[in-house]
């Protein structure tokens, strides 16, 4: 296992360089062809939505009500900051950086971005209180994106952290994301699978337990690196110009290494979570 995604991590750097390296060929500018300064993605994105949302994860604590989510882009001569927290968060994560080179097909940016938030672990000891804990990850390096028609490709390579981790991987984190658009007439239709690596480093980061940190209740724990799987299905129905109806369904199938953490281990058996996670919402969205 330990092998095989090592390969899959460096094949997705491999891949982001060579569709960097590719379009760049492929897309070079002839004496023939006017340029332009101007940056055709530079502008702001923003929308609201209101609705009831149902999260259920072996690593957070259940959530059955009211939401509000945001997604938000604003970009000025190819800098940009993105927030959001959306159904699409698992792909498009928090991040500022670079739009350095767009292509008919392809966009390529420097990014820094946050992986992972904070993960605590609450418990009580002989009647001590007890917490392990990581906070937010953020790392740097590049992601392309791809469209054609309604399809779409993201890829994100991340060889450098601000944590104080270390492995042997070409990088720290990665991801693959595809997604397709169908229409059926009003209804938009969309559907998005990705994958997600984090290396022996990182997972041990949010996962692993240190000699210094286990006890008789939790016990020393290091993983090696892993992957989790997401598949997603939306469906968006316009009110209006500015308001768009939303009913989502997401699931993610967390690696080995996750579950069989003792910290993930015993918040599954004393608060009865699941195996996978699942969200669904219906949401209200107003795009401004």
């Amino acid at each position: 296992m330990e092998y095989l995604t090592r390969t899959i991590n460096v094949c997705l750097f491999a891949a982001t360089l060579s569709c960097a390296v590719y379009s760049v060929a492929e897309e070079s500018p002839d004496s023939d062809k006017p340029q332009t300064n101007s940056n055709s993605r530079d502008g702001y994105y923003l929308s609201v939505g209101i609705g009831h949302r149902i999260f259920e994860s072996p690593l957070r604590e259940e959530i059955n009500g009211f939401q509000v989510v945001f997604n938000s882009r604003y970009q000025w001569n190819g800098l940009f900051v993105e927030l959001g927290f959306d159904p699409t968060s698992d792909k498009n994560l928090p991040a500022v950086g670079y739009n350095f080179y767009n292509t008919d097909h392809w966009n390529f940016d420097l990014i820094t971005a946050s992986t992972d938030g904070r993960h605590e672990f609450n418990y009580r000891v002989d009647g001590e209180a007890k917490l392990i804990f990581s906070e937010t990850t953020r790392g740097t390096g590049l992601r392309a994106q791809g469209s054609w028609g309604n399809t779409s490709l993201q890829v994100i390579a991340l060889p450098y952290f601000h944590e104080e981790f270390t492995s042997h991987s070409a990088v720290e984190y990665a991801s693959l994301w595809a997604g397709h658009r169908w229409q059926i007439k009003n209804w938009s239709v969309n559907g998005l699978v990705g994958a997600k690596y984090r290396s022996r480093g990182l997972t041990d980061y949010l996962y692993g337990v240190t000699e210094s940190e286990a006890d008789k209740v939790v016990d020393a724990y290091e993983p090696s690196s892993s992957i989790d799987y997401t598949a997603q299905i939306d469906f968006t129905y316009p009110i209006s110009k500015k308001l768009v109806f939303q009913i989502y369904s997401s699931h993610t199938v967390y690696s080995d290494e996750a579950l069989n953490s003792p910290m993930v281990k015993l918040a599954r058996k004393w608060d009865d979570r699941p195996e996978k996670r699942s969200e669904f919402g219906i949401l209200l969205n107003y795009v401004f």
